[in-house]
């Protein structure tokens, strides 16, 4: 008897121990709507991957997150499937260079999707180490340094070259000049030359633009009607507080 109750004491006190700890971490996880869209006109100019944040029952900082997307897609070419997608972990670098038609800005690492609006501070901002904020007008924040909070926007966009002059069909160039359609060799990126075609002068990787970081590799083969699965994973908790397939337009 007196073994019995030294067993059942002994188990007693190693089942609160044990609760205890699981209770340090018995954290709640947010929630989180979001108004996703993933466009693909073929060319850099209004392609990529956009998200806007509706409602939060806190703000969440993008530090706590992650997102995985995937998708499966019929190459138009030969029939076959391509799968793909992507995951995107705070702080993590995953674009190696990015144009922008709005702000002109190229050449720069950081991570993607960047944010703007409420919940980013502007004090840390996409460029050298994180901190260069002269050149970036709106101030666009790296993935894991702003919060999402109603009216957060995140964009993921393809890389592309411009000057002044806009190549018939949305296309940007480097040359041309007035009505006279630049010269596609002298420009780079998504649909400069060919639409739904990446043009490069690097190996791939060069271009590692944000719609890839976030899409993964090859995304440009992703069609109107295609969809994209979406999940924001709540890293403390291991919850996924949003998923859903989106469905890709052109437009």
């Amino acid at each position: 008897m007196l073994m019995l109750v030294v067993v059942i004491i002994i188990a007693a006190v190693v089942s609160g121990f044990a609760g205890g700890m699981i209770g340090t971490n018995n954290q709640k996880a947010p929630t989180l709507n979001m108004d996703v869209k993933i466009i693909n006109m073929g060319s850099w100019a209004g392609s990529g991957f956009f998200a806007t944040v509706t409602a939060v029952s806190k703000p969440i900082p993008t530090d706590e997150l992650k997102i995985v997307t995937s998708w499966t897609a019929t190459n138009r070419t030969s029939g076959e499937s391509i799968t793909g997608g992507s995951t995107v972990v705070p702080l993590i670098t995953n674009v190696n260079v990015m144009g922008n038609p709005q702000t002109g800005y190229s050449g720069n690492t950081y991570v993607a999707p960047q944010g703007i609006g409420p919940g980013v501070n502007g004090s840390a901002t996409i460029g050298y180490k994180d901190t260069n904020a002269m050149n970036f007008k709106p101030y666009y924040q790296q993935f894991g340094r702003y919060m999402l909070v109603p009216g957060t926007a995140l964009s993921g966009i393809p890389c592309g070259q411009r000057d002044f002059n806009q190549v018939p069909g949305g296309r940007w160039s480097y040359s041309g000049s007035g009505n006279t359609p630049a010269n596609p060799s002298s420009a780079n990126g998504y649909g400069v030359s060919t639409l739904f075609s990446y043009k490069i002068h690097d190996s791939r990787p060069f271009y590692n633009d944000s719609t890839e970081a976030v899409l993964g590799p090859y995304w440009e083969k992703l069609r109107a009607g295609d969809k994209v699965n979406v999940k924001f994973i709540h890293i403390p908790t291991g919850k996924v507080i949003f998923q859903k397939d989106i469905a890709v337009t052109e437009g």
